[in-house]
């Protein structure tokens, strides 16, 4: 391991006698750095945990770190995205045997990337504003690749699609007083090889060397000074393969300088700083293991999973439909593009007024006749938009009219349900503004994945007819405050869906009335219920069963 560091001074804030310490540090630093003098404890054994995972502690730090080997092959290093929640829950609802909170967010929207395999789930924050101007950013970024190595690399998002996702050799030279030029793909290349992985800034270490590219990244103005002491979150990788999840408590705090120091030495060839201050919480099972002062809800978190967690794809049939393009047509005059972040694609996510049904975007996609398809969509939510957008589906086999919360679980694809589709005409989706709450519905992309289906969406099982009614367990659970309850039927039958709560009174009845055989989905939405435990029971003929889910606010 190289220990030589790379001494950041920050210019014009010198005096003569801080130029002489710097001069001496300087010929400190041109030999290898000795470890700090810290006492990390060993305190695997006070946790369950399997091969591979070690974790430590540090009480004058107030700090922890995880060390993942990923020469194991049954663990592997996961992201994952979703509806912003506390971190234990979001953690218990993917089976992490234990984690840390992901990248930077505003709101329930991840402004940090977000990989999966052969998707990509989030994008890197391209553009920021501060008073110099506006900076395009080509910020930090960890992931896996295919042979499951680590990397980190300072990348840029030149559109949603894998294929326009490039890395750099080096950051765009933004400064705190002129922005760089934009970043062009001759400059860099495709990350070709990536799995998944998840976003942060600034870079701390790279090829073994402190290397924090503050200013490039544009973190002044926004995440706290270069020095500012707070709770902090990284995350690194040795050179013979393990990883290091590391968190701190705001007492003392570190700053970016330190928490380089740190993550070099504890055995780090490259790191990144990921979200902080409020955000930072690490997980171990079913504890969570520090307690910061303040607690944030997060959409993203990196999570060390069992291997068969990472589903990679074996082939796939998918179709999305962005407002942009000729076969999505959007119907009235009322129509027009959101301000805020966060839409699918390269065009804005449309608008419409809450109305009684005058406006609406159609989707017409080109489908397998007598195929069976999920179907997604994506939105920005906001506080003003409807927790009633109608969004209608044309198949095969009727009509389907699912209720989303626009409200919430924003930037991100949302299951609207699984339908058999006639490959025709007749196919189609429709978002309607014939909504009872809010202010707005939201029109953007629309996706439909086929029969051969990439393995990535948790929610995702056989598709054969099953034998007898099947209920299957919600996703996610626990839950805040949307959750997604998915059930099989053997033939045509007549059905009722209904939640209970803790003390048997009825809640919702989520659907009622005759549905074909095969899969079905519908959306919980608790926003205006306690937290608790609620039972949810089909009834279909003359079968009935229930299952329990949570939900934690």
């Amino acid at each position: 391991m190289n220990n030589t560091y790379k001494l950041i001074l920050k210019p014009g804030k010198m005096t003569l006698k801080y130029k002489f310490f710097a001069l001496a540090a300087i010929l400190i630093f041109t030999i290898p750095a000795m470890a700090q003098d810290y006492n990390w404890q060993e305190i695997t054994e006070e946790y369950d945990l399997q091969e591979g995972v070690k974790a430590f502690k540090e009480t004058t730090l107030n700090a922890w770190y995880l060390e993942v080997d990923l020469n194991i092959q049954e663990i592997i290093v996961h992201p994952y995205i979703g509806p912003s929640q506390n971190l234990l829950p979001f953690a218990q609802s993917v089976g992490a045997i234990a984690s840390i909170n992901g990248g930077f967010f505003s709101g329930s929207t991840s402004l940090s990337s977000v990989i999966y395999p052969e998707e990509v789930m989030a994008r890197n924050v391209q553009t920021l504003s501060r008073p110099s101007g506006t900076y395009y950013v080509t910020r930090g970024f960890f992931g896996l690749r295919e042979d499951r190595s680590p990397m980190v690399e300072w990348v840029y998002h030149f559109s949603n699609l894998l294929e326009d996702f490039y890395r750099f050799d080096r950051p765009i030279p933004n400064t705190q007083t002129t922005p760089a030029p934009p970043p062009v793909k001759a400059d860099g290349e495709v990350i070709g090889d990536v799995i998944v992985g998840i976003g942060g800034a600034p870079v701390l270490v790279k090829n073994g060397q402190i290397d924090i590219t503050y200013d490039e990244e544009v973190i002044w103005g926004g995440i706290g000074g270069f020095e500012e002491t707070r709770a902090r979150t990284a995350v690194g990788y040795t050179q013979d393969n393990r990883v290091i999840l590391f968190v701190n408590n705001e007492t003392p705090g570190l700053g970016f300088q330190k928490l380089a120091e740190i993550m070099l030495d504890l055995g780090s060839y490259e790191a990144l700083n990921l979200d902080g201050g409020g955000s930072t919480h690490m997980t171990i099972g079913d504890q969570l293991v520090n307690k910061t002062l303040h607690s944030r809800q997060v959409p993203t978190i990196l999570a060390i999973v069992p291997a068969d967690s990472l589903k990679l794809p074996v082939k796939q049939s998918e179709i999305i439909l962005d407002t942009e393009f000729d076969n999505v047509a959007l119907t009235g005059s009322g129509w027009f593009e959101t301000a805020n972040a966060g839409f699918y694609g390269d065009s804005r996510s449309m608008l419409a007024p809450v109305g009684d049904g005058n406006l609406y975007a159609t989707y017409s996609p080109d489908l397998v006749g007598n195929e069976e398809y999920e179907v997604y969509a994506w939105w920005v939510a906001s506080f003003n938009r409807a927790t009633d957008t109608p969004v209608v589906v044309r198949h095969r086999d009727g009509i389907d009219t699912v209720s989303v919360n626009q409200a919430g679980n924003g930037s991100m694809w949302n299951l609207i349900g699984t339908y058999t589709f006639a490959g025709t005409s007749d196919d189609q989706v429709i978002i309607s503004n014939a909504a009872t709450t809010g202010q707005y519905v939201v029109a953007d992309g629309v996706r439909f994945v086929g029969p051969e289906k990439t393995g990535t969406s948790v929610l995702r099982e056989s598709m054969e007819i099953p034998a007898s009614v099947v209920l299957h367990q919600n996703y996610p659970n626990p839950f805040n405050p949307v959750t997604n309850i998915r059930f099989q039927l053997p033939e045509n039958q007549n059905i009722r869906l209904e939640v209970f709560d803790a003390l048997g009174r009825s809640v919702q009845i989520l659907t009622e009335g005759k549905l074909p055989e095969g899969s079905h989905t519908y959306q919980f939405d608790a926003s205006a219920l306690s937290s608790g435990l609620y039972i949810y029971t089909l009834t279909a003929g003359s079968e009935r069963t229930s299952r329990t889910m949570m939900l934690i606010k």
